[in-house]
């Protein structure tokens, strides 16, 4: 292999000069939520198999999918990785560090190592977006926008991929609460780059954050025709938009969003998709909605993944439908699964003990109707739930969980 650079002043390890362009096209596609990251990488991949950081962004893939199925795949780019690391550049070393100490459910310190990489080499944009997701589901808002800071001053606007950056930087601000920045600066990014789905995701956040739900709406509304060519992250997109609908008073129109693009979704088996069925069809009925056996379409797939341990956020999403449908096996074994994995010595493992234990029985218990318990436990760990990483929005639903146990207690 030879070294080569690109436009960005970053270095590679490649067999062919050509990878380079190829890696960044595929980095264009996985930065505006394409459904073809996949396939360019593959495709990248067979026509130079030992690019370090084709393979690490393979690795880094597999992990973002938040699924133990394919831990086995991982372990098998860390040790093919691992055969040429002395031949390599000490940034892709950095990298398959990472991706080694991920692998391993060390999160804390492969985002160390993420930043570490970003001091030296702050135009490394795969590292820009995995600690920017790493520092997400940490609960880290603060650090995730300083992480974007750091880089943002060294990058100017002719830089490839610079308004993506924008868009970070944008859902960074809202997370840490500067909505007028957020608002602003994710406004730009959809200015240069209207693909940049996750620069729209943060405005919509702004919105919903700000209860301008009526802006919301038509928002998500006039970018959702350019994104024909996405992946499963437009269902999301769909979630915020019924949530806007329900803050506007229209809890119809979020249980037709439901019915039109979220339950279809669910046959992907894609974390992400559970947690946005589980989590809007929960909110619907605390307004006092009927929504008749739609809950059953989401148990298959709870079932099969409560044992996840991954992401807390995910597995406790796993578990609310069989809470709500009081399916008192699946119950037992993600409440003995929750028990197992709080004795990990993982970075979640380490939550699981403080947070994870109880913010599960809480679910059980209002699925239970035990109101009480449910609330006071809820009430207790309140102010620890950010930890276990989700945006503001999305956690905003155990704290309607909280206040709906109390009401029903009292």
């Amino acid at each position: 292999m030879r070294q080569y650079t690109d436009e960005l002043g970053v270095a590679y390890s490649a067999g062919l000069a050509d990878s380079i362009e190829s890696f960044n096209r595929t980095m264009d596609a996985y930065l505006a939520s394409r459904n073809t990251v996949m396939p360019m990488l593959e495709a990248l991949i067979e026509q130079d198999p030992e690019m370090p950081m084709a393979l690490c962004f393979r690795g880094y893939l597999l992990k973002l999918a938040a699924d133990p199925r394919f831990a086995g795949a991982i372990r098998k780019i860390v040790a093919s990785l691992e055969k040429t690391r002395e031949t390599l550049t000490p940034r892709e070393q950095q990298h398959i560090d990472a991706l080694s100490t991920w692998a391993a459910n060390d999160t804390v310190s492969a985002t160390a190592i993420f930043e570490s990489i970003l001091a030296t080499h702050p135009k490394d944009m795969l590292a820009l977006r995995v600690a920017h997701y790493l520092h997400f589901y940490a609960g880290g808002s603060r650090d995730m926008c300083d992480s974007i800071a750091r880089s943002v001053s060294v990058w100017s606007e002719r830089d490839r991929f610079y308004g993506y950056l924008l868009g970070m930087h944008s859902f960074g601000l809202e997370e840490s609460g500067d909505y007028a920045a957020a608002e602003a600066t994710g406004k730009r990014a959809v200015e240069l780059n209207d693909d940049d789905i996750w620069a729209a995701h943060a405005v919509t956040h702004v919105y919903q954050m700000q209860s301008r739900f009526e802006e919301g709406i038509p928002w998500v509304e006039s970018l959702l025709p350019g994104w024909n060519g996405a992946n499963n992250f437009i269902y999301h997109m769909h979630w915020h938009k019924a949530l806007c609908h329900i803050g506007a008073g229209q809890p119809d129109a979020a249980l037709a969003i439901y019915d039109t693009h979220l339950e279809a979704a669910l046959a992907d088996d894609f974390y992400l998709d559970v947690c946005n069925a589980a989590s809007l069809l929960w909110r619907l009925e605390m307004l006092g909605m009927d929504v008749g056996d739609r809950w059953e379409g989401v148990l298959a797939i709870s079932r099969a993944r409560v044992t996840d341990d991954e992401l807390i956020f995910s597995t406790v999403h796993y578990l609310m439908t069989a809470a709500r449908l009081r399916d008192r096996a699946t119950i037992e074994t993600a409440l003995d699964h929750f028990d197992k994995w709080a004795g990990a010595d993982t970075s979640q493992g380490s939550l699981c003990r403080s947070v994870g234990v109880p913010l599960a029985r809480a679910i059980v218990d209002i699925g239970e109707g035990e109101m009480q318990k449910a609330s006071a436990t809820l009430a207790a760990i309140q102010d620890e739930i950010q930890s276990i990483g989700g945006s503001h929005a999305q956690r905003d639903l155990f704290n309607q969980l909280r206040q709906f146990a109390s009401r029903q207690e009292q």
